[in-house]
């Protein structure tokens, strides 16, 4: 494990619902994240994907102590930081920092570009007087900006620019892991590239950890060593970028490629979609045995009791949750009329 920078055991991260207003009644539980074993490898990128509310930022948020876990443990280099507080929390704040997705809201309009990307600086004593002006200095050129605007406002500049600015923030605190958090979700298509491949320049300058979370399968096949497929609170298929996006496991990670448009028009035609059906359950009412069974074509027998666990499939590396790799019972074959077992 001394390769592992960042790990989670069965976390869980639940809200609850309900009880309010004068008449409170018992309120459920939403499962934003729900029972996720994960680990991230020092100088990785690791994506993360699914679709809008599965939990991918919530998760996040857990791994950075911004949002407390309601269960399961967290570690970062060896230690655990599930219950930390006081002095040793603020340590784990200056080693781990997050660009957030809107590079406007995320920044002060009221403070200057100095005073955003200097905070960290002072609030881990990192730097005082000519010493802090001069770093400010350093760090804005390192994200492809010139010194001299210190001085400006957010208004003042393009939303390129502002993530930019968003990311010399992080990086003041000197971190060892970055959490981006839908970093390009709100940029131009030509902005988002220059951006990825900011974010390239600077892990191979600074050796730095990533956890890249996004809807975005094309960008995070371009940025990510590994990809995690998150679905209904839970990690459904994990492994190497090239092979989850050549080759996926679950039923749930082909329907997400399989919306990926394919720059060539004859092969656009020619290739064979995989359209989902239904809506994705409330994570206050998360379906009994697979979660994914409600709206899985190759739905079966086992799917309705059994949750499936992530197991060894494909390529080195490669795991996946679901019972068509034989996880009870015997092997089976998806077809697009069914199932059938092997024989």
């Amino acid at each position: 494990m001394h390769d592992v920078l960042v790990s989670a055991r069965g976390l869980e991260v639940h809200f609850p619902t309900g009880g309010r207003g004068v008449r409170k009644k018992a309120g459920g539980v939403l499962r934003a994240v729900d029972g996720v074993d994960l680990d991230i490898r020092r100088g990785e990128t690791l994506g993360l994907v699914g679709e809008s509310g599965c939990g991918k930022s919530t998760l996040g948020n857990a791994l950075l102590r911004l949002v407390p876990a309601t269960g399961g443990s967290i570690s970062f280099d060896g230690t655990d930081i599930t219950g930390l507080d006081g002095r040793r929390l603020k340590e784990l704040r200056r080693r781990a920092g997050m660009v957030f997705q809107d590079p406007f809201a995320s920044l002060d309009p009221r403070r200057t570009v100095a005073q955003t990307v200097g905070e960290p600086l002072e609030v881990h004593g990192l730097r005082k007087g000519r010493e802090k002006a001069a770093r400010i200095g350093e760090l804005l050129e390192l994200v492809g900006l010139d010194a001299g605007v210190a001085a400006r406002y957010p208004h003042e500049f393009s939303g390129g620019q502002r993530q930019r600015v968003g990311i010399a923030r992080a990086l003041a605190g000197e971190p060892d892991f970055l959490v981006c958090d839908e970093a390009i979700a709100s940029l131009d298509v030509s902005v988002q590239a220059q951006v990825l491949n900011l974010l390239r320049r600077l892990q191979d300058r600074l050796g730095l950890t990533l956890l890249f979370i996004s809807h975005d399968l094309s960008a995070v096949r371009y940025i990510a060593d590994r990809i995690a497929v998150m679905y209904l609170g839970r990690i459904v298929e994990i492994g190497p970028a090239a092979a989850v996006g050549s080759d996926p496991q679950m039923p749930y990670t082909q329907a997400l490629l399989s919306a990926v448009p394919v720059p060539h028009p004859a092969l656009e035609r020619e290739r064979q979609r995989t359209v989902l059906t239904g809506d994705v359950p409330s994570p206050s009412a998360v379906p009994s045995g697979c979660r994914f069974r409600t709206r899985c074509p190759y739905v079966f027998e086992p799917c309705d009791d059994v949750d499936p666990a992530l197991q060894p499939v494909g390529a080195p590396g490669q795991q996946a949750a679901c019972h068509l790799h034989g996880v009870v019972g015997t092997p089976v074959t998806r077809t697009p009329e069914g199932v059938t077992a092997e024989p």
